[in-house]
């Protein structure tokens, strides 16, 4: 899979003047995005599991968020 990665341009020249730079910056960002794909995958491997026996619904979920939006809206002053 081939991924895009948009740099300021500053930071972009000084990486492609540095060729060794360019490797570094490549193997990091290769390396992190690799970490945080399979930490994304295990949490929802973990939450499916916890939920495959779940009651709870798509609309209770959503009533849930819409609630304490709400709240935390008026807490914050913003209603």
């Amino acid at each position: 899979m081939t991924i895009e990665i948009k740099l300021p341009t500053e930071i972009e020249a000084t990486i492609r003047a540095n060729e060794h730079l360019d490797l570094l910056v490549r193997k990091r960002l290769e390396n992190q995005i690799q970490k945080d794909i399979k930490d994304d995958i295990f949490l929802l491997m973990a939450f499916n599991d916890l939920l495959k026996e779940s009651e709870i619904k798509e609309e209770d979920v959503n009533d849930l968020d819409h609630r304490m939006k709400r709240e935390l809206m008026e807490k914050l002053g913003w209603r």
